[in-house]
């Protein structure tokens, strides 16, 4: 079996992000290391272990005998010259350029710093994805031919769009994004610091958080529609309106609508319950009966939880109280969803007998 080609580690890496675990994860942390394959040819092995399941994964790739990885860390090339992928077909080059094009403001010139800069590279992206869909254009053809098409999915979008693919659509796509990109191109704005020569740019997205934030993007459009703001952006509305959108945004990306903390984990959940008893401490200074009556409220709920748990809280106790829960390692803490059942129960507690 000959392995397939990467031309660049770019685009070996986002072949990668595409092919998701058995199942049905999508992460892998790898680097990859240079190997030589059994016929002597140059190659490059990835290897990692999948966070969802814990099954080992394993790609191989063949690389070109001269490198084509870009030399500018803000450059993005999936290959060089007119040789089409070997990974990807240009259905799958054609989505992940509208996905890392979605990902950014419609109008992203206002945008400053870290967020400007990322825009940036996206779209760089985009219009580098692109350029690869244009590859399997044969000269003088107006439509990338069918054949092309490997995957069920790309051959279900030319089946329903067929103009998609044609050589004048693919083509003005690419300008538009590159005027957009365009628009991001001139000297930072005063609050951007440059960026030291030798410090790498901002680094391009998995598809998997591209379209967590298209989707992002989309809600917080809608809620400024809703409530007939003239900013689409976190910030604009009054505090109530602000809080909404937060929580909506923390619950898309899988956290803790209330703080902003990781679900899967046992750590953000007792980080949450002390955040609770700090907020309650806080709120209720001058009202020392009503914080007592609260904050044992609270605790009782907690207490229930490890009563049914059977189970002390001497291993973490010290550092839940100090705030360095996470400084606690997490094998010796309860189950995630265990323990976010008692915060849910500690804050009913807390509201119940005062109605809120």
């Amino acid at each position: 079996m000959t392995e397939p080609l990467a031309r660049t580690r770019q685009e070996a890496h986002l072949f990668i992000d595409l092919t998701p675990c058995e199942c049905g994860d999508r992460r892998l942390a790898t680097a990859g290391e240079a190997i030589t394959l059994p016929d002597g040819a140059p190659g490059r092995r990835y290897a990692g272990r999948c966070p969802g399941c814990g099954r080992d994964r394993l790609f191989v790739f063949r690389v070109p005998e001269r490198a084509e990885d870009a030399d500018d860390p803000a450059e993005i090339v999936y290959g060089r010259g007119d040789r089409t992928s070997e990974l990807l077909d240009p259905g799958q080059w054609l989505w992940v350029a509208e996905q890392y094009a979605d990902a950014v403001p419609g109008n992203p010139g206002y945008l400053t710093g870290e967020p400007r800069a990322t825009a940036r590279t996206w779209l760089t992206a985009a219009v580098a994805a692109l350029r690869e869909a244009e590859k399997f254009l044969p000269a003088g053809a107006e439509r990338v031919p069918e054949q092309a098409l490997r995957t069920a999915a790309s051959r279900e979008r030319y089946a329903r769009e067929p103009h998609a693919f044609d050589r004048e659509r693919l083509a003005a796509l690419r300008s538009r994004f590159e005027r957009r990109r365009g628009t991001l191109l001139d000297p930072p704005a005063p609050d951007e610091p440059a960026r030291a020569p030798d410090e790498p740019a901002a680094t391009t997205t998995s598809p998997e958080r591209i379209r967590r934030i298209v989707a992002e993007n989309r809600a917080v459009e809608q809620w400024a529609q809703r409530h007939d703001l003239d900013a689409a952006t976190p910030g604009a509305g009054s505090p109530e309106q602000n809080r909404e959108i937060e929580r909506e945004l923390r619950t898309m990306r899988g956290d803790d609508p209330e703080t902003g903390l990781p679900l899967e984990t046992p750590i953000g959940a007792l980080a949450a319950f002390r955040q609770l008893i700090g907020d309650l401490e806080a709120e209720f200074a001058g009202r020392v009966a009503e914080r007592d009556l609260r904050i044992g409220l609270a605790l009782a709920a907690y207490q229930a939880w490890l009563a049914r748990l059977r189970q002390d809280d001497d291993e973490w106790r010290e550092q839940l109280w100090a705030d360095e829960i996470w400084d606690v390692p997490q094998d010796v803490l309860p189950p995630a969803g265990s323990a976010w059942e008692m915060v849910r129960a500690a804050r009913s507690a807390i509201r119940e007998p005062f109605g809120g």
